[in-house]
């Protein structure tokens, strides 16, 4: 730990625990010696502040841009479209960046709410641009280098942020959950013992194992004494026979001076060179082991703000009761009185009009609010376009079906006409959610003044607008039961007129309607268990298991360089590390974590990984759920082996997983090799497994799933070619191909891997040369291969025997590497999915449009 951090942690638990007086010493911005600094130092509310600013102000370009007051002419030429689209991405993408760490960070709650409402949108409007720029590639992977040169990024800013609220929002729901599978499975599972046991050993045994290892040790002692004899026979001989004259003492001075002078200069070398090499990042830095004192110090005030937050959503939520209650006490009269007098006075008008009261307003269509409804000009327009537009629906449908057969015809050409008009983008659901979220914080928070604020605490006055207009809404119910009771008895005393009919047939009327709604709705086969019960008994079957603790950032990766140059060149560049774990981010872990995206964005119900084997299928599952915090549940065919026999057994399976993955939401449907399930054709040893059990239920328990329900199938397979294809891909609608690693990943690998392990890499160490003759195999291989190195008695021996390229590649040389002809296999099935076919077809229209424009020119030419 670093000097002066140990000092804070006193100070942070008796914040804790009582919030007292802070140092005056520490009162300073340019240093913050303690956590208690940084509540009183306005300099970091306002590092987030400005950053929440220049994100408005980027917003507002892009709002400008992609919301003009004309509509944008179509783009004819496909690349420059996808340029736009991609810059579009990348700028949404910083801006995403910029808006997760001002919500991580910034501690005023009533800030964090318009901030999270904003950072939902962007990530929505992410979502849309990764699909626009699918369905214009037609392919899962892009490359932007070309982009990011122009707007002077580096591949690091284009890594998609994944929100760390996804997981502390509900930390204490998943510590409560973490609990009781550790006890399940710990009632469970019986203790085993960690090894087999080793029977004792005799004495004659241990004794005869003594002897030897001594006589070795001293045969070891006696080589190593009769080879320094020889070795100094050897030298008196040299010097005999070449005549040599014995030094005498000065002459012998200097020559072990001249030795140990050169010996010293030779170090000395040696360490300037590897500080030069240090400070510019060609070698690591010897002295930088683990985290700097400034680091650990900015760790400790992040973890500090985030304690701020919890305490002060905390005053903030006791303060919407008690200002509630306040408002309710003081205002709440004269309220009531007024709503009365107003009403009364509808009633007199209304009878001098037409000489009799009105009817109520029911409680369905809004009681009396909307009597007193002030509604602006353009409400009102807008709500006599609405109906002039349902008048005009109403009329279109007349017209539809005789319009089908003449739509049936013109298909063909509507299709040619839609290419030569041009790529424009779709519409977008997010885009308003946004404008919403800027013109929220343009009214309350752009020109408000916050001198009297400075721990960035509530505000009473913005929360008293907002429960004014509940108390006031909680006050009409109260007094339209009144009214309607004292025109009751108006009616009664003047128009001697119960009213009791019409309201009767109107009831009858609604009644009516509710009672003509109706569906098909998914038969529950456990409606008389409890959610704990059959959470217990998927855990009891080993369906629901426990996630490992796997970050997205451990599938470490580079950034591929050259892949626009490649494409440009006709080459299809092999995706990098890096983009398989934006597509994960993107596909899976945004849609999980946040449910208003789920709802919006486009639906993502399953995922396909498909790759060599050791390629981190697994461990991206397991990341997935990590970084949401959700259920995993195996539907592995392995796994369900023995389990849940027949077809009502099967059924009961589908039906329980899928309820307990919608009430436990988000969760993650897990099969490992996915091929199984879909085979072509069952192998004769793996038929009594019965492997393709679900192979019909699956695609109709996925039709079920709603936009409102965070649940995602992912497979992982390595052999996808053995399944029938037609089959998977209607099961899987995503499918992301993983090839093994390119040089850079796996260098990132080697070091990560190695560093993970207690290892040290030093000079000795040549970790590209490793990562060159690494070539071929996955990240699983150089896993087990460090693993296996790395024990605890290597550790012990690296101060004074450095770890050497060598010793990895003797194990890595044991295993089977991944050999080009099952990249070829996997890349030839790739082409047959849907998406493969459309890009295979639409690279063989251009080649045919090029051959056919040099044919023109060539005819031409003949011509002339």
């Amino acid at each position: 730990m670093g000097p002066g951090v140990g000092a804070w942690l006193p100070e942070l638990f008796l914040w804790r625990e009582d919030k007292g007086a802070v140092n005056p010493g520490s009162v300073g911005c340019g240093h913050i010696s303690s956590p208690l600094a940084l509540r009183r130092c306005p300099a970091l509310s306002s590092t987030y502040t400005r950053m929440w600013l220049e994100s408005q102000a980027a917003l507002k370009e892009l709002l400008a841009q992609e919301l003009p007051s004309q509509p944008p002419r179509p783009e004819t030429d496909q690349r420059l479209f996808f340029h736009m689209l991609a810059t579009l991405f990348l700028r949404y993408t910083q801006i995403l960046r910029c808006l997760e760490t001002c919500y991580d960070q910034m501690v005023h709650p009533q800030k964090r709410r318009v901030l999270q409402h904003m950072l939902d949108g962007v990530m929505g409007r992410v979502l849309e641009l990764k699909n626009e720029m699918v369905e214009t590639e037609l392919s899962e992977y892009h490359y932007m280098d070309d982009v990011l040169q122009d707007l002077k990024l580096t591949p690091a800013d284009m890594e998609v942020p994944i929100p760390k609220y996804f997981v502390n929002q509900r930390a204490k729901a998943l510590k409560e959950r973490q609990q009781v599978l550790s006890e399940i499975l710990a009632r469970v599972e019986p203790s085993m013992p960690s090894g087999p046991s080793r029977p004792a050993m005799l004495r004659d045994e241990a004794v005869q194992l003594v002897q030897m290892a001594e006589r070795m040790r001293q045969g070891r002692l006696r080589s190593k004494f009769m080879c320094e004899i020889r070795r100094d026979e050897e030298r008196e001989r040299r010097a005999r026979e070449t005549g040599a004259k014995e030094l005498d003492r000065e002459q012998a001075a200097i020559c072990i001076q001249k030795v140990w002078k050169g010996c010293l200069q030779r170090r000395c070398t040696k360490l300037e060179r590897q500080r030069e090499m240090a400070f510019i990042g060609m070698a690591p830095d010897p002295k930088a082991s683990g985290l700097s004192a400034a680091m650990l110090r900015a760790q400790l005030g992040e973890e500090f703000r985030r304690l701020r937050q919890a305490d002060y959503e905390a005053e903030y939520q006791q303060a919407l009761v008690s200002i509630r209650e306040g408002l309710y006490e003081v205002e709440g009269p004269d309220m009531r009185e007024e709503m009365k007098e107003q009403l009364r006075q509808w009633f007199i008008e209304c009878h001098d009009l037409t000489g009799r009261f009105p009817e109520f307003p029911d409680e369905e269509i809004g009681g009396s609010s909307i009597l007193f409804a002030e509604k602006t000009p353009e409400q009102v327009k807008a709500e006599l376009d609405l109906l002039e537009a349902e008048g005009q629906k109403k009329k279109d449908k007349k017209k539809d079906k005789e319009k089908t057969k003449e739509g049936k015809q013109k298909k063909g050409k509507g299709k040619k006409q839609e290419e030569d008009e041009g790529l424009k983008l779709a519409l977008s659901k997010f885009l308003p959610v946004i404008s919403e979220g800027f013109t929220q914080y343009q009214t309350i928070w752009g020109n408000r003044g916050e001198s009297d604020n400075f721990e960035q605490r509530y505000e009473p006055e913005l929360i008293k607008a907002q429960k004014r207009k509940e108390v006031e809404k909680e006050l009409r119910l109260q007094v339209d039961e009144l009214m309607r009771e004292e025109l009751q008895r108006l009616k009664l005393a003047v128009d001697r007129d119960d009213g009791k009919s019409r309201r009767a047939k109107k009831s009858g009327k609604v009644r009516g309607r509710k009672g003509k709604k109706g569906g098909k709705k998914e038969k529950d086969l456990t409606p008389d268990r409890t959610l704990d019960s059959l959470y217990e008994e998927l855990v009891l079957q080993g369906i629901l298991k426990q996630a490992q603790r796997v970050q997205l950032a451990d599938y470490t990766g580079d950034f591929c360089y050259l892949g626009t140059t490649l494409r440009m060149a006709g080459i299809e560049p092999t995706p990098s590390v890096m983009d398989i774990r934006q597509n994960i981010a993107l596909y899976a872990i945004l849609r999980l974590g946040s449910p208003t995206l789920h709802e919006m964005a486009p639906l993502v119900k399953s995922v396909l990984l498909a790759g060599p084997a050791g390629t981190g299928k697994k461990m991206l599952v397991h990341a997935v759920c990590t970084e949401t915090g959700a259920n995993l549940f195996d539907l592995s065919p392995d796994n369900l082996v023995g389990k849940y026999p027949g077809k009502a057994g099967l059924s009961m399976l589908m039906h329980v997983v899928f309820k307990v993955a919608r009430l436990m939401q988000p969760s993650v449907i897990w099969i490992g090799n996915a091929e199984k399930t879909f085979y072509k054709k069952v192998p004769k040893e793996e038929k009594q497994a019965d492997p393709k059990r679900l192979k019909r239920d699956l695609p109709k328990a996925l039709k079920l799933l709603k936009p409102e329900d965070r649940v995602l199938l992912i497979g992982t397979s390595d052999k996808p070619y053995a399944a029938d294809v037609k089959t998977l891909c209607k099961a899987y609608e995503r499918i992301l191909l993983l090839p093994r690693p390119d040089y850079a990943s796996r260098y990132v690998t080697w070091q990560r891997l190695i560093k993970k392990h207690g290892g040290t890499i030093t000079t000795a160490l040549d970790v590209s040369a490793l990562a060159k003759l690494s070539d071929g195999y996955s990240q699983g291989h150089m896993a087990r291969a460090v693993q296996m190195a790395l024990t605890e008695r290597r550790l012990l021996q690296m101060p004074k025997k450095p770890l050497r390229a060598g010793e990895f590649l003797q194990l890595l040389a044991k295993a089977d590497p991944i050999y080009s002809e099952e990249e070829k296999t996997l890349q030839d099935w790739y082409v047959k999915t849907p998406l493969g076919k459309k890009r295979l077809k639409a690279t063989q229209e251009s080649a045919d449009r090029k051959e056919g424009k040099g044919k023109d020119k060539k005819g031409k030419k003949g011509k002339k």
